[in-house]
């Protein structure tokens, strides 16, 4: 069964999103995992050697680097990953989140 992750939430733009004068808590696995995808190793200076980066594999034909890059980050994250996909338009399809 997968468990809840809550954290603080973030806007589209990456900011904090702040409601009644506080920051917003919900579920965030999905944004863990957009986090982990935009960034590069070296973005977090207290864990610099976490996230994907997947800007640097747009002109990689090789979709399975990307795919592989993934499943390995976001299982070092803590998540169980049952699917990562690539589709055709190049949408990033995947089937993982926090195990209980």
């Amino acid at each position: 069964m997968a468990q809840e992750m809550m954290d603080i939430r973030l806007d589209d733009n990456g900011d904090l999103r702040i409601a009644n004068d506080d920051f917003m808590i919900a579920e965030s696995t999905d944004e863990h995992q957009r986090q982990l995808l935009l960034n590069t190793k070296g973005d977090f200076k207290e864990n610099p050697t976490i996230c994907v980066g997947a800007f640097r594999f747009v002109d990689d034909e090789q979709h399975y680097r990307l795919m592989r890059e993934i499943h390995v980050e976001f299982s070092r994250d803590g998540m169980n990953v049952k699917r990562v996909n690539i589709e055709s338009d190049g949408i990033i399809k995947t089937d993982a989140g926090y195990e209980q």
